[in-house]
């Protein structure tokens, strides 16, 4: 019988999210699920090369950093933006030019975490 890795739930989403680079810079990306732990980013080649310089080799021991904001629809707290700080652990490609990268949170902004969990647990 093969064990669930993940001790949190995650909810499939779709949202618009924001990488955030160390010089404030931000450009797009979508949340395709999250959890209190992580979060799945859909991307396309050109964005994945801008995260990662290690592509789909890319795994948890290469220390890449994520920086990333996302305002979901219907979340109140914290003025309707989650910051979340995260290291990229696995990069597939689900299609053409079409990238998923699993990012396991590291720390998160003030009042992000409460936010997160209310939110996710209005979705469950």
């Amino acid at each position: 019988m093969e064990q669930e890795k993940r001790t949190f739930r995650r909810i499939e989403v779709e949202h618009s999210i924001r990488i955030v680079e160390a010089d404030g810079s931000t450009f797009p990306a979508i949340a395709a699920d999250l959890s209190l732990t992580g979060m799945q980013i859909l991307c396309d080649g050109p964005t994945m090369s801008r995260i990662t310089p290690h592509g789909i080799q890319t795994h948890a021991g290469h220390g890449v950093r994520i920086h990333v904001r996302v305002a979901p629809p219907g979340l109140t707290d914290n003025r309707g933006k989650l910051g979340l700080f995260g290291r990229v652990v696995a990069v597939r490609q689900s299609g053409e030019d079409e990238y998923r990268m699993g990012v396991q949170f590291t720390d998160f902004e003030p009042g992000t975490y409460n936010a997160l969990e209310t939110y996710i647990d209005s979705h469950l």
